[in-house]
Formats: structure tokens, C-alpha cells, sequence
């Protein structure tokens, strides 16, 4: 500031003088604000651990999720492939069955099985080569890791001070899907941030490496297909300057089926019927076949989806993030409800947390979404908080009212899309908000 201010030595001298005065005097008044969010975002990330683990498991009783029923099939199933051996024969889930419940029968409605196309072993072969118990432990730190890493990419390109970012951190691990997949090593999570690397090496230009990247997501493609549709439409809309990603995309992807093929023969039929199954013992319907109470979930479900792709084509040049936000928001409600994967709606939050203020009548009604859906997160926050106070005065008053964070958990996606939408209707594509934080 001083060097580029007018004037004499002494003008220059003062004003920068008084330019960094009232820098710090800004500073100083924020600095209690910021402790205040920080020690709230503390307070919510405690109670809500302890809601997660010594509350909703003794409420969920025999349904409360264990560290068994995650990781093991997956390590399992990298040391079949490494091995030459196919993933989904059936003493392979028999052995995973004996594991996790203690016997090799199937359970009917909660089977357990690996799930993955077979390149899917690349991700978890560093820890199918140790001991369960130990890669347990690395899963759970890469969680982590990469949890927070995906707030600061998905924000690439956003006007988020790092005070907020800092809040956003705690809050996500604040939120019981969150601690959920962390305490099932959901590999979810993992999908999770590296699907913000994609979308951050894409936007940085690193295309061939986004390509490549985005093609070992489709290990979970339930994931994957929220985000890679609307950056395909995104490259698609500039096709000179973007082609190296599709084309990386496309390559790497021939090259995982085909050294797949190569490794397990025949492995790609198997993997569909395990998927057809997975429908039936994922545990979950979809949100939207929940509310429509599984009538016209088709046609509902087809013409979502019409519709995410006419909004990312509408908006993949002036607004990426909120294209995949919106794809994000109906893919939630149209594949099978698993709490964990609610972890991919970080960045359609990150998009929430930078959103316009409402300047015509119009929007109005986009300022009130948006409300309702921060509101639904304070809800399940006070909720997790009250009980965990309730159960350290009380212990066992915290079983009373312990559904309320399972169904602000159900109720957000729904709350978001509704607020994307209302955004879509009442903002032009090319319009002010949009372009300037793009």
C-alpha cells in the first residue's frame, strides 16, 4: 500500500500509516468474531463424536454401524485381484460374510460383498499388502486427510476467507454422516477428496492429470457420475481448449477395463450382477422413491436428471461449482440413501456459503431456501449437543429425541436442491453473480 500511494514521502508514510492502523484495528474486531465461530465449531465437532459413538450405536442397537462392516471387504477383495483371483466368487463373500457377522450364511437385506469393478484394487492395494488391523488405521488417517483436503479444492476459485475455510473443516467432521464414514473407513471419503483433486486439477489446467484421475474414481461411479458428467459438459463446451480431458478420460478408462480383463478374465459380468444385487442390500431406497412412496420414481427420477444436465450446460462456463452442485444434489436423491455418501455435498455447501444476496422479489424465495438449509444443519448440531450434554448429566436422558440429526440428515439434500433450483429459475446463466465467482 505505501508504494503505490500518491503523494510525498510524509503523505505516503501516513496514509500507509493509517492503512495498516485500521487493518488491525479491522482485525481486532473480527479476531472475537472468528474465536467465537471457531470455539462454536469446536463445541459442535465434540458433541458430535460423542453423539456418534457412545449415543446413536447403543440407540441403533444390533442396526449401529461397526468398524468390521467396512474396509474388510475391499482389503479383501485388492488381495483376490493382486492375486489373479476374481473379487466375487462366492467364497469370497462367504469368507466376508463369516467376518463381519460371524457366519458365512447370507443376510438377507444386509449382505456384504466387494462391490468394485476390479481396477478399483490400484486404490486399495497399499493397504491390502497390511494387516487389517493396521490398514484400518491408514484408511482412517487418508479419511481424514483427504476430508479436509477436498474443502480448500472444492473452493478453488471461490471468494472463501480462510477463517471460514478453517470453520468449514471442523464443521464438516461436525456432521454425523461424516463420522459415520469415518468410523465404517467408508472409502466414500476417499472418493470424496479425490474427486475434488479432479475438479481442482481441471480448473487449474492440469487436464490430462484430471482424466486420468477422474477414471480411477469410477471405482464407485455411484459417486463419480454427479461430478464427471457436468466437468464432461464443461470440457465438451470448449472442445479446442479442453479436450485433454476427455481424452485422458477416455484413454485411462480403456486402459483400466482392459488390464482388468487382463487380470480377472470375465470379471465384468460379475460385477454387474453384483451390482444389480447391491440395489437390494445397500440397505436404503432412494430419497425420491421415500417421498414419492415408489410411485413414477422412473419418470421423477429421468426427469431430474434432464434436468441436471440442462443446468450444467446452462451454467458449466459461467459457474462450474454450482453445475456440479446441482448434479451432486439430484444424484443424492436418486441412488440408494447411504448416509455416508452425504460427504459429497461438501462443495454444494462451500457454493451456499458464497451465495448471492437477494436483489429482485424474484430471489426472495432463494434467500429463504438457503436459510432453510443452513437451518436444518443448526438443527442437527443443537440436537447432537443437547444430547450429549442431557447423557453427561443423565446418562441415558440422550436416547430421547436421538432420530432428530438422522432426519435433518434426510432432509437436507432435498433442501438444497430445492435452493439450487430456486436459483437456477430466478438468476440467468450469464448473470452477475454467477460470472464473478466463477
Amino acid at each position: 500500500m505505501i508504494l503505490s500511494a500518491p503523494g510525498s514521502p510524509s503523505t505516503i508514510a501516513d496514509f500507509g500509516s493509517a492503512t495498516l492502523t485500521g487493518t488491525a484495528f479491522a482485525d481486532v474486531r473480527k479476531r472475537p468474531l472468528l474465536s467465537l465461530k471457531v470455539g462454536a465449531a469446536v463445541l459442535c465437532l465434540l458433541s458430535a463424536c460423542y453423539f456418534s459413538w457412545r449415543i446413536a450405536p447403543v440407540a441403533l442397537g444390533v442396526r449401529a454401524p461397526t468398524v468390521q462392516q467396512g474396509l474388510y471387504p475391499e482389503w479383501l477383495g485388492a488381495q483376490e485381484v493382486s492375486a489373479g483371483r476374481s473379487p466375487y466368487r462366492p467364497e469370497v463373500t462367504e469368507r466376508i460374510q463369516a467376518t463381519i457377522y460371524g457366519t458365512a450364511s447370507v443376510r438377507t437385506g444386509n449382505e456384504q460383498r466387494f462391490a468394485y469393478p476390479v481396477y478399483s484394487a490400484l486404490l486399495f492395494l497399499p493397504l491390502a499388502v497390511l494387516p487389517f488391523a493396521v490398514a484400518q488405521y491408514v484408511c482412517l488417517a487418508a479419511c481424514l486427510v483427504l476430508a479436509l483436503l477436498s474443502v480448500r479444492r472444492w473452493a478453488f476459485g471461490r471468494e472463501i476467507s480462510r477463517s471460514q475455510l478453517l470453520v468449514a473443516m471442523v464443521g464438516v467432521f461436525s456432521t454425523y454422516p461424516a463420522i459415520l464414514g469415518l468410523q465404517l473407513r467408508q472409502p466414500s471419503l476417499l472418493m470424496a477428496g479425490l474427486l475434488s483433486v479432479v475438479y481442482y486439477w481441471a480448473r487449474s489446467g492440469r487436464l490430462a492429470q484430471a482424466g486420468m484421475l477422474a477414471a480411477l474414481c469410477t471405482s464407485k461411479p455411484q459417486l463419480a457420475v454427479a461430478v464427471l458428467l457436468p466437468l464432461s459438459i464443461w470440457a465438451m463446451a470448449d472442445w479446442h481448449g479442453r479436450k485433454r480431458f476427455l481424452v485422458s478420460l477416455g484413454g485411462s478408462m480403456g486402459t483400466l477395463l482392459l488390464v482388468s480383463e487382463i487380470v480377472v478374465p470375465g470379471w465384468f459380468g460379475q460385477w454387474l450382477a453384483t451390482m444389480r444385487a447391491y440395489s437390494h442390500y445397500a440397505g436404503s431406497a432412494p430419497l425420491l422413491s421415500d417421498l414419492l412412496r415408489g410411485h413414477f420414481v422412473w419418470p421423477a427420477g429421468v426427469l431430474l436428471l434432464v434436468a441436471s444436465l440442462w443446468v450444467s450446460y446452462r451454467f458449466c462456463e459461467s459457474d462450474l461449482l454450482f453445475a456440479i452442485s446441482c448434479s451432486i444434489a439430484v444424484f443424492q436423491l436418486v441412488f440408494p440413501f447411504l448416509l455416508y455418501n452425504e460427504i459429497l455435498l461438501i462443495p454444494v455447501a462451500l457454493w451456499l456459503l458464497r451465495r448471492p444476496r437477494a436483489t429482485k422479489p424474484t430471489e426472495q424465495l432463494f434467500e429463504l431456501l438457503w436459510g432453510c438449509s443452513w437451518a436444518l444443519l443448526a438443527i442437527a448440531a443443537a440436537a447432537m449437543f443437547g444430547l450429549t450434554v442431557a447423557n453427561l448429566v443423565v446418562p441415558g436422558s440422550g436416547l430421547k429425541l436421538w432420530q432428530v440429526p438422522f432426519v435433518m440428515a434426510w432432509l437436507y439434500p432435498w433442501s438444497v436442491l430445492l435452493a439450487l433450483s430456486s436459483y437456477v429459475v430466478s438468476r440467468p446463466a450469464n448473470g452477475g453473480y454467477a460470472k464473478a465467482r466463477s
